[in-house]
């Protein structure tokens, strides 16, 4: 915790949730329009809605959905808007994760054009998890105990997910090996995560206290918060296993110098 706390991670993860609760919507109506235009079958269209829907809180979806539908119908070129949007999203998101990652690991930012480009690759990145997770949840459906199933699949997933954001958005070169630690010990604590914030949702029932539209903004910023919070987490302690290993190595040098 004070790695963490001198890290200032809890300040550059309130900036990723702000940033991820902007691009929500402009990134979600980007796929579904990218969709439509390969697709053009409605019915897949609206199948794939909802799916996309499911990645966010259950508490938060049946508004969510309500909200994204009523955005399509209000503007026939929404379509065109939402592309571009898909773009702005991923430099939002990605712009601001490189900015938190070279705070914590004390290295430059990229130039501008090459964190467009390590966004717009870091975003197709993860509309191909998202389909990973999206068939991972209708696998797991299928066993017994799809919850378990599903909460190891996931975590598998979201670790392969944190590996290539801890490797490729800093810039800096880290191996599989620098970064799995901290992925491993994120994935999983996202998906525990994931389980238990529908419990503490209903807990917390103020999220409706002053409506629906400021309870649904209060349930999705707190869940964009924490989600953020155990992504900087994960960097940071890759950030201390690789101070320790450095600070070691330097030990074992020096005792065999003195040898």
């Amino acid at each position: 915790m004070a790695a963490y706390n001198e890290s200032q991670a809890g300040s550059y993860a309130s900036a990723l949730a702000f940033a991820c609760l902007l691009a929500m919507f402009p990134l979600t109506l980007g796929i579904l329009s990218l969709l439509g235009l390969a697709i053009r079958d409605p019915a897949v269209e609206a199948r794939a809605e909802t799916l996309i829907i499911q990645i966010f809180p259950a508490t938060a979806q049946p508004q969510l959905l309500d909200a994204l539908r009523g955005v399509k119908q209000s503007a026939g070129w929404m379509g065109l808007l939402s592309l571009a949007g898909l773009l702005w999203s991923a430099s939002s998101i990605f712009s601001t994760m490189d900015f938190a990652f070279a705070r914590i690991f004390g290295t430059k930012q990229r130039s501008l054009v090459k964190q467009k480009l390590m966004s717009l690759a870091m975003m197709a990145l993860l509309v191909v998890v998202v389909g990973f997770m999206l068939a991972a949840n209708a696998v797991a459906a299928l066993f017994p105990l799809a919850w378990i199933t599903g909460f190891v699949i996931g975590a598998a997933v979201m670790v392969a997910l944190l590996v290539a954001l801890y490797r490729f958005v800093p810039r800096r070169a880290f191996s599989v090996r620098d970064v799995l630690p901290g992925a491993v010990l994120a994935g999983i604590l996202i998906e525990f995560f994931s389980l238990g914030f529908p419990l503490y949702a209903r807990l917390a029932g103020g999220f409706a206290t002053y409506g629906a539209q400021f309870g649904l903004f209060f349930l999705l910023a707190a869940w964009f918060y924490i989600l953020s919070e155990l992504i900087l987490l994960g960097a940071v302690v890759n950030k201390v296993l690789l101070e320790l290993q450095v600070a070691n190595s330097g030990v074992g040098r020096s005792k065999h110098q003195l040898a």
